[in-house]
């Protein structure tokens, strides 16, 4: 056993007897030596060893294919069961777009995901990555020149959950000698050479300069990750001690909020109000699925520390000051939001289309004009038939209509009064609503759609009271 597999077979662990690992290889040389090292290891140590390759689908198929190719026939040599998971062309890309994510952190999403799908059918104790110590210094490098506060500078970890990173502490010119020494080849990614990722442009250009001008940086710059993953350790342990954070049921968020003490937060030093934002979006990430784990940007949390602010957004979330509390909301992006508007002059059947809406069915809408009324307004009255699924309501109004997205202020008359949506809809139900949509008429607001689970339509008060009741003279545009 030379120094490189002993140097393994410890970050391992004791006992590793009948455990099973799953190796995730690329064919690069960092997984490739592990998978060399770890087939050299499990007979002795009596673990058992599988293999995954993820296929992205993002570079032109020879080469990717090549890839899969080249891991599959190493495996076959090492004897170790391998499977390859093809992820279809265009689905990285296609989130990314959906999720406003670059593409490296949508193709660590799935890849993370097939790697989690094949530990569990496998019943594996682990799963293991070929990171060396080179990848741990270029992902703070890349931390710092984000503005990462202390958890984010901290040293990535070797083991975290399932995951564990073997060669953490081995670089990149050890696990080459290795290679060497046993004859094994390996792959080459072209695209470890593409600037254009951020990671790249560390790599192949400030990383040289580093290594030319400051010869010590290495050491110096993993002395100050260490640093700082212990005053992240110490400020979440006062935050979570000064500022606790309480979960509550919002009517205004459509789920769950956490809030904490307005008098305390103000009281508390600025570094400790923006970790409990920080930690507070943790929380809110953990109680609404639905919220994502995205973290606003360090500048605007700075922002709050001013006690005159009212409200402030924070990227996926939004910090309000209501009845001596901070309240902490995800944001609802109502599929709305993405802009739309439609409208209707005349009667005839039209459709919404689902995809627009964030619908996973169509709006369809019936327009049918009325038969005329003793002293008529002056505009054609008309009745409005909305259906998706199984669900519909009828909304009576007057020609020309707009279908439009709800904007915060809407309001409708409801029984002679000014009534937002919250304001009539059932608050234990404000969560199985996704989106809402308004209409308009030239007399104001005529209805809300919702939809979510179901749809529902709300209308106005009936439209034939429009002759005579002085509460729409201040809404009608003629």
């Amino acid at each position: 056993m030379n120094s490189f597999e002993t140097y393994l077979s410890c970050a391992l662990g004791q006992p590793q007897a009948g455990k099973i690992f799953l190796a995730a290889v690329s064919g690069g040389a960092d997984s490739t030596a592990m998978l060399t090292a770890l087939a050299a290891l499990r007979k002795e140590a009596g673990f058992f060893l599988h293999c995954v390759h993820v296929e992205h689908g993002l570079r032109p198929a020879e080469e990717s294919q090549g890839d899969a190719r080249a891991v599959e026939a190493l495996c076959e040599k090492l004897d170790v069961p391998c499977l390859v998971i093809a992820i279809p062309e265009g689905k990285i890309a296609a989130y990314a777009s959906k999720k406003g994510s670059g593409i490296e952190g949508a193709a660590r999403f799935f890849r993370h995901r097939a790697w989690n799908q094949e530990r569990r059918r496998i019943g594996a104790e682990k799963i293991l990555t070929g990171h060396t110590k080179d990848d741990l210094l270029e992902t703070i490098l890349m931390r710092i020149l984000r503005g990462s506060g202390p958890a984010g500078l901290a040293p990535m970890p070797q083991s975290r959950g399932r995951l564990l990173r073997p060669l953490l502490e081995v670089t990149r010119q050890d696990v080459l000698k290795y290679l060497e020494e046993k004859g094994i080849s390996y792959r080459t990614d072209a695209t470890n050479q593409d600037i254009c990722f951020f990671r790249n442009r560390i790599r192949h250009k400030l990383i040289p300069l580093l290594d030319d001008f400051f010869p010590s940086w290495q050491s110096s710059l993993i002395a100050l990750a260490e640093t700082q993953a212990l005053t992240a350790e110490f400020l979440a342990s006062e935050t979570a001690k000064r500022l606790p954070w309480q979960s509550e049921a919002d009517q205004h968020a459509f789920g769950n909020a956490l809030r904490l003490q307005e008098e305390d937060f103000f009281k508390a030093p600025p570094i400790l109000r923006e970790e409990a934002i920080f930690s507070g979006v943790d929380m809110l990430a953990d109680l609404c699925s639905k919220s994502g784990n995205k973290l606003p940007r360090r500048s605007a949390v700075r922002r709050v520390g001013d006690s005159h602010f009212i409200a402030q957004d924070l990227g996926p979330v939004r910090l309000e000051r209501r009845n001596g509390f901070l309240t902490l909301t995800r944001k609802v992006k109502s599929p709305c939001e993405r802009g739309f508007s439609l409208l209707i002059k005349e009667p005839g059947s039209f459709t919404l289309k689902g995809k627009t809406l964030g619908m996973k069915k169509d709006l369809f809408i019936s327009a049918e004009l009325l038969p005329d009324k003793e002293n008529p307004p002056p505009r054609e009255s008309v009745s409005l038939e909305v259906s998706s699924g199984h669900s519909s309501g009828k909304v009576f109004a007057y020609f020309p209509l707009v279908f439009r997205n709800h904007r915060k202020g809407d309001c409708i008359l409801k029984g002679g009064h000014k009534r937002r949506f919250s304001d009539i809809i059932d608050k234990s139900s404000l969560e199985q609503y996704s989106g809402i949509i308004t209409v308009c008429d030239p007399f104001g607001l005529a209805a809300f759609i919702t939809f979510g689970s179901s749809l529902k339509v709300i209308s106005r008060d009936s439209a034939g009271d429009l002759h005579g009741v002085n509460s729409y003279k201040g809404l009608c545009k003629g």
